[in-house]
């Protein structure tokens, strides 16, 4: 059954990733307005890349390396008011970005993402929750090469692997501009954040923080208004 938001549909049915609050919250407050030009490392069932096509102008290049999440994405944005701009590529973000000779104003990834934790049997969950075909290292490279010199690169990942990252992000010249921590619950400490990187440097650094439901399980004022233009039912 597809999931409904309020301008667009999402068929994420054999997707290596379901649709889930880490990609929403990203989808919801990743820099997009004055975009032009936007990458979407790692799209899934391409609910980040409709989002931003919701929330911008931009012409919109959304990756995936898994055939099902690939082929998923490209139906799911045919039948999206936004078509003409929303372009799915079937393939690995290494030899795109070896390749290509665009640049973006921004670009996103909810990225496979636990470097050393264990690693689940299926193939497909193994590539979509961990950075056996997309290290660290290659993302922040690839990012690094196609990013404009004013354009901004966000991205969702464990709180445990936020450090690694910043440190390896450095390592290509991106500038950490703002955290944003994100807690399950208000008495709980946080387990997610969204990283925003840019070329410029002399940017100031900030840091917030959001939780995502109340001690009822209900979700949180603060994520319902965060992503009060997506959700139907509030």
């Amino acid at each position: 059954m597809p999931f409904q938001f309020k301008q667009f549909q999402i068929d994420d049915d054999g997707c290596t990733l379901k649709v889930g609050t880490d990609a929403v919250l990203l989808g919801a407050i990743a820099d997009c307005v004055p975009a032009k030009s936007i990458l979407d490392i790692g799209t899934g069932s391409g609910i980040i890349a409709l989002m931003l096509a919701q929330r911008s102008r931009a012409g919109i290049d959304a990756i995936e390396i898994d055939e099902i999440s690939f082929l998923k994405a490209k139906q799911n944005f045919s039948t999206s008011p936004w078509p003409e701009r929303l372009t799915a590529i079937h393939g690995s973000f290494q030899g795109f970005s070896t390749l290509t000779n665009k640049t973006y104003d921004l670009i996103v990834s909810n990225p496979p993402f636990f470097s050393n934790s264990y690693k689940p049997s299926s193939e497909s969950k193994q590539i979509s929750k961990h950075n056996v075909a997309l290290d660290f290292m290659e993302l922040v490279s690839g990012v690094a090469k196609l990013l404009g010199q004013k354009g901004k690169f966000s991205l969702v990942l464990p709180y445990s692997e936020k450090e690694n990252f910043i440190q390896i992000a450095k390592t290509h010249n991106l500038s950490l501009n703002g955290i944003l921590d994100i807690l399950p619950k208000n008495t709980k400490k946080p387990n997610r954040a969204i990283l925003e990187f840019g070329k410029d440097k002399t940017s100031r650094q900030k840091t917030t923080s959001i939780f995502l439901r109340n001690p009822d399980n209900s979700y949180s004022e603060e994520y319902r208004q965060v992503t009060k233009d997506f959700h139907p039912f509030y």
